[in-house]
Protein backbone atom coordinates (compact mmCIF):
# COMPACT_ATOMS: atom_id res chain seq x y z
CA UNK A 1 0.00 0.00 0.00
CA UNK A 2 1.29 3.43 -1.07
CA UNK A 3 -0.27 6.93 0.55
CA UNK A 4 1.18 10.23 0.56
CA UNK A 5 2.23 12.04 3.61
CA UNK A 6 2.51 16.11 4.64
CA UNK A 7 4.69 16.79 6.90
CA UNK A 8 3.21 20.23 8.65
CA UNK A 9 6.54 21.97 9.94
CA UNK A 10 4.83 25.43 11.19
CA UNK A 11 5.08 28.01 13.61
CA UNK A 12 2.27 28.49 15.29
CA UNK A 13 1.54 31.62 17.73
CA UNK A 14 1.95 31.45 21.52
CA UNK A 15 -1.68 31.23 22.97
CA UNK A 16 -3.52 32.50 19.82
CA UNK A 17 -5.77 29.02 19.74
CA UNK A 18 -8.14 30.67 16.98
CA UNK A 19 -5.16 32.00 14.57
CA UNK A 20 -3.25 28.88 15.08
CA UNK A 21 -6.76 27.18 13.34
CA UNK A 22 -6.47 28.88 10.72
CA UNK A 23 -3.05 28.05 9.97
CA UNK A 24 -3.79 24.61 10.19
CA UNK A 25 -6.89 24.76 8.12
CA UNK A 26 -4.38 26.57 5.32
CA UNK A 27 -1.87 23.67 5.74
CA UNK A 28 -4.58 20.73 5.70
CA UNK A 29 -6.41 22.88 2.29
CA UNK A 30 -2.67 22.98 0.63
CA UNK A 31 -2.32 19.37 1.79
CA UNK A 32 -5.63 17.98 0.32
CA UNK A 33 -4.65 19.84 -3.03
CA UNK A 34 -1.60 18.11 -3.11
CA UNK A 35 -3.48 14.75 -2.87
CA UNK A 36 -1.68 13.66 1.10
CA UNK A 37 -3.76 11.47 2.63
CA UNK A 38 -2.50 12.16 6.09
CA UNK A 39 -0.86 15.37 7.45
CA UNK A 40 1.17 15.77 10.87
CA UNK A 41 1.60 19.11 12.90
CA UNK A 42 4.38 19.51 15.30
CA UNK A 43 2.95 19.57 19.55
CA UNK A 44 1.21 22.01 20.58
CA UNK A 45 0.62 22.49 17.21
CA UNK A 46 -2.90 24.34 18.50
CA UNK A 47 -1.36 26.62 21.24
CA UNK A 48 2.26 27.24 20.60
CA UNK A 49 5.13 25.46 23.66
CA UNK A 50 6.04 27.96 25.86
CA UNK A 51 2.68 28.17 27.87
CA UNK A 52 3.79 27.84 31.73
CA UNK A 53 0.52 29.50 33.23
CA UNK A 54 -1.45 30.20 30.30
CA UNK A 55 -1.70 26.58 29.33
CA UNK A 56 -4.60 26.76 31.60
CA UNK A 57 -6.57 29.11 29.63
CA UNK A 58 -5.87 27.68 26.00
CA UNK A 59 -6.86 23.77 27.22
CA UNK A 60 -9.81 22.43 25.59
CA UNK A 61 -11.07 19.08 25.44
CA UNK A 62 -10.00 16.40 22.53
CA UNK A 63 -14.29 16.75 21.14
CA UNK A 64 -14.79 20.85 21.80
CA UNK A 65 -16.90 22.62 19.16
CA UNK A 66 -13.57 24.08 18.67
CA UNK A 67 -11.91 21.46 16.67
CA UNK A 68 -15.49 21.42 14.87
CA UNK A 69 -14.00 22.67 11.04
CA UNK A 70 -10.90 20.66 11.40
CA UNK A 71 -13.05 17.42 11.97
CA UNK A 72 -15.11 18.10 8.69
CA UNK A 73 -11.69 18.18 7.03
CA UNK A 74 -11.06 15.24 8.63
CA UNK A 75 -13.53 13.54 5.98
CA UNK A 76 -11.24 14.12 3.66
CA UNK A 77 -7.78 13.72 4.77
CA UNK A 78 -6.38 12.27 8.47
CA UNK A 79 -4.77 14.83 10.65
CA UNK A 80 -2.38 14.69 13.61
CA UNK A 81 -2.55 17.81 15.82
CA UNK A 82 -1.44 18.46 19.23
CA UNK A 83 -3.07 20.19 21.43
CA UNK A 84 -3.69 21.09 25.50
CA UNK A 85 -5.86 19.06 26.15
CA UNK A 86 -8.19 19.33 29.28
CA UNK A 87 -8.92 16.21 30.58
CA UNK A 88 -12.55 14.86 32.49
CA UNK A 89 -10.15 14.15 35.34
CA UNK A 90 -9.74 17.83 35.33
CA UNK A 91 -6.52 17.54 34.39
CA UNK A 92 -4.67 18.89 32.07
CA UNK A 93 -2.16 17.31 29.50
CA UNK A 94 0.19 18.11 26.63
CA UNK A 95 -1.68 15.84 24.13
CA UNK A 96 -1.49 14.55 20.30
CA UNK A 97 -4.64 14.03 18.55
CA UNK A 98 -5.32 11.66 15.26
CA UNK A 99 -8.50 12.69 13.41
CA UNK A 100 -10.25 10.90 10.94
CA UNK A 101 -13.58 10.25 9.56
CA UNK A 102 -15.01 13.78 11.13
CA UNK A 103 -13.62 12.59 14.90
CA UNK A 104 -10.73 11.87 16.79
CA UNK A 105 -9.48 8.40 16.79
CA UNK A 106 -7.26 8.25 19.36
CA UNK A 107 -5.45 11.18 21.90
CA UNK A 108 -2.20 10.37 23.34
CA UNK A 109 -0.79 11.84 26.21
CA UNK A 110 2.39 12.65 26.23
CA UNK A 111 4.09 10.92 29.33
CA UNK A 112 8.03 11.66 29.85
CA UNK A 113 7.71 15.70 30.27
CA UNK A 114 10.76 17.12 30.78
CA UNK A 115 11.32 19.48 33.99
CA UNK A 116 14.54 20.99 33.97
CA UNK A 117 17.00 23.39 32.73
CA UNK A 118 14.76 25.81 29.54
CA UNK A 119 11.68 23.20 30.39
CA UNK A 120 9.14 23.61 32.98
CA UNK A 121 6.29 21.33 31.40
CA UNK A 122 5.48 19.22 34.14
CA UNK A 123 4.98 21.89 36.43
CA UNK A 124 1.34 22.94 34.56
CA UNK A 125 0.63 19.59 33.19
CA UNK A 126 0.09 16.12 34.33
CA UNK A 127 1.99 13.03 32.65
CA UNK A 128 0.11 9.93 30.54
CA UNK A 129 0.63 6.58 31.12
CA UNK A 130 -0.62 5.21 28.13
CA UNK A 131 1.23 3.34 25.09
CA UNK A 132 -1.14 1.60 22.38
CA UNK A 133 -1.39 1.33 18.65
CA UNK A 134 -4.33 1.65 16.77
CA UNK A 135 -5.80 0.79 13.57
CA UNK A 136 -6.01 3.12 10.42
CA UNK A 137 -6.80 2.80 7.09
CA UNK A 138 -2.64 2.88 6.67
CA UNK A 139 -1.98 0.34 8.84
CA UNK A 140 -1.50 -0.28 13.16
CA UNK A 141 -0.17 3.22 14.37
CA UNK A 142 1.33 4.82 17.88
CA UNK A 143 1.68 8.43 19.08
CA UNK A 144 4.47 9.48 20.81
CA UNK A 145 5.19 13.24 21.58
CA UNK A 146 8.88 14.70 21.66
CA UNK A 147 11.07 13.77 24.31
CA UNK A 148 8.95 10.65 24.25
CA UNK A 149 11.14 9.29 21.57
CA UNK A 150 14.17 9.87 23.58
CA UNK A 151 12.77 6.76 25.68
CA UNK A 152 13.74 3.21 23.91
CA UNK A 153 10.91 2.12 26.54
CA UNK A 154 8.21 3.57 25.43
CA UNK A 155 9.52 2.74 21.36
CA UNK A 156 9.07 -0.55 22.64
CA UNK A 157 5.74 -0.54 23.79
CA UNK A 158 5.06 1.09 20.32
CA UNK A 159 6.39 -2.43 19.11
CA UNK A 160 5.10 -4.57 21.06
CA UNK A 161 1.36 -3.24 20.70
CA UNK A 162 2.13 -3.78 16.63
CA UNK A 163 2.73 -0.56 15.34
CA UNK A 164 4.03 -0.03 11.99
CA UNK A 165 3.64 4.09 12.02
CA UNK A 166 5.05 5.66 14.83
CA UNK A 167 3.98 9.31 14.71
CA UNK A 168 6.08 11.94 16.89
CA UNK A 169 4.66 15.13 17.28
CA UNK A 170 7.45 17.42 18.61
CA UNK A 171 8.92 20.60 19.66
CA UNK A 172 12.48 20.65 20.08
CA UNK A 173 14.56 23.67 20.85
CA UNK A 174 17.77 24.05 19.08
CA UNK A 175 21.04 23.65 21.09
CA UNK A 176 24.77 22.23 20.75
CA UNK A 177 25.11 23.65 17.58
CA UNK A 178 27.50 21.34 15.35
CA UNK A 179 28.70 22.63 11.49
CA UNK A 180 25.60 22.13 8.84
CA UNK A 181 23.31 20.55 11.85
CA UNK A 182 22.91 20.96 15.68
CA UNK A 183 23.79 18.14 18.31
CA UNK A 184 20.44 17.65 18.67
CA UNK A 185 18.86 17.37 15.13
CA UNK A 186 21.32 14.78 15.00
CA UNK A 187 20.36 12.77 18.29
CA UNK A 188 16.84 12.79 16.43
CA UNK A 189 18.02 11.31 13.05
CA UNK A 190 20.57 8.76 14.82
CA UNK A 191 17.31 8.00 17.20
CA UNK A 192 15.11 7.43 14.40
CA UNK A 193 17.51 5.27 12.02
CA UNK A 194 18.32 2.79 14.92
CA UNK A 195 14.24 2.51 15.86
CA UNK A 196 13.18 2.07 12.50
CA UNK A 197 16.34 -0.11 11.28
CA UNK A 198 15.56 -2.62 14.74
CA UNK A 199 11.68 -2.38 15.04
CA UNK A 200 11.17 -2.57 10.83
CA UNK A 201 8.85 0.24 11.30
CA UNK A 202 8.14 4.03 9.56
CA UNK A 203 8.70 7.14 12.03
CA UNK A 204 7.19 10.15 11.22
CA UNK A 205 8.89 13.20 13.21
CA UNK A 206 7.53 16.52 12.65
CA UNK A 207 9.21 19.59 14.33
CA UNK A 208 8.10 22.83 14.80
CA UNK A 209 9.85 26.28 13.51
CA UNK A 210 9.82 29.93 15.02
CA UNK A 211 10.56 30.99 18.62
CA UNK A 212 8.51 30.85 21.50
CA UNK A 213 9.50 33.72 24.47
CA UNK A 214 13.27 33.45 23.01
CA UNK A 215 12.97 29.65 22.65
CA UNK A 216 13.83 28.73 19.02
CA UNK A 217 12.92 25.50 16.91
CA UNK A 218 14.93 24.17 14.15
CA UNK A 219 12.24 21.77 12.21
CA UNK A 220 13.95 19.06 10.85
CA UNK A 221 10.92 17.40 9.69
CA UNK A 222 11.39 14.10 8.15
CA UNK A 223 10.32 10.28 7.93
CA UNK A 224 12.06 7.36 8.46
CA UNK A 225 12.16 4.00 6.75
CA UNK A 226 12.27 0.40 7.84
CA UNK A 227 14.59 -0.11 4.84
CA UNK A 228 16.76 3.15 5.90
CA UNK A 229 16.08 5.87 4.32
CA UNK A 230 14.87 9.12 5.24
CA UNK A 231 12.14 10.60 3.55
CA UNK A 232 10.40 13.83 3.33
CA UNK A 233 13.20 16.09 4.93
CA UNK A 234 11.69 19.66 5.49
CA UNK A 235 15.04 21.58 6.25
CA UNK A 236 15.39 23.71 9.26
CA UNK A 237 13.64 27.11 10.61
CA UNK A 238 11.43 27.66 7.71
CA UNK A 239 7.79 26.60 7.27
CA UNK A 240 6.52 24.87 4.87
CA UNK A 241 4.64 21.77 3.94
CA UNK A 242 6.51 18.85 2.63
CA UNK A 243 4.92 15.52 1.05
CA UNK A 244 6.05 12.29 0.54
CA UNK A 245 5.24 8.79 -0.41
CA UNK A 246 5.29 6.38 1.91
CA UNK A 247 5.40 2.50 0.55
CA UNK A 248 4.01 0.57 3.53
CA UNK A 249 5.43 -2.96 1.60
CA UNK A 250 9.02 -1.67 3.11
CA UNK A 251 7.60 -2.93 6.35
CA UNK A 252 6.75 -6.55 4.96
CA UNK A 253 10.26 -7.26 3.08
CA UNK A 254 12.12 -5.46 6.21
CA UNK A 255 10.49 -7.65 8.78
CA UNK A 256 11.10 -10.57 6.86
CA UNK A 257 14.75 -9.95 6.11
CA UNK A 258 15.18 -9.04 10.08
CA UNK A 259 12.36 -11.11 11.50
CA UNK A 260 13.04 -9.74 15.22
CA UNK A 261 9.61 -8.88 15.37
CA UNK A 262 8.83 -13.04 14.93
CA UNK A 263 11.36 -13.80 17.28
CA UNK A 264 10.10 -11.19 20.05
CA UNK A 265 8.90 -13.11 23.37
CA UNK A 266 7.13 -10.48 25.32
CA UNK A 267 6.53 -12.97 28.19
CA UNK A 268 10.22 -13.04 28.60
CA UNK A 269 10.38 -8.98 29.21
CA UNK A 270 7.07 -8.61 30.95
CA UNK A 271 8.82 -11.24 33.70
CA UNK A 272 12.02 -9.87 33.67
CA UNK A 273 10.73 -6.21 34.39
CA UNK A 274 8.19 -7.56 36.77
CA UNK A 275 11.24 -9.28 38.32
CA UNK A 276 13.23 -6.03 38.43
CA UNK A 277 10.74 -3.86 39.68
CA UNK A 278 10.11 -6.18 42.46
CA UNK A 279 14.09 -5.75 43.40
CA UNK A 280 14.18 -1.79 42.67
CA UNK A 281 11.30 -1.88 45.65
CA UNK A 282 12.49 -4.15 47.99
Amino acid sequence: MQFKTALAQINPVLGEVKKNREIHLKFIEDAIKEKAELIVFPELSITGYYLRDLAMEVALPSFSNFFEPIFRKSKEIDIVLGFVEKGRDSNIYNSAMYISDGSPKMVYRKIYLPTHGMFEEQRFMARGDRVEAFDTKFGKVALLICRDLFHPSLVLLTFAAGADIVIVPSNMPIRGLDGEKSAIERTVENAVAIYTNFFGNFVIYVNRVGFDDGLGFFGGSFIGTPTGNKLGYAGTFEECLTSSIIDTEEIFKKRQLFPLAREEDLNIVANNFKRIMEEKNG
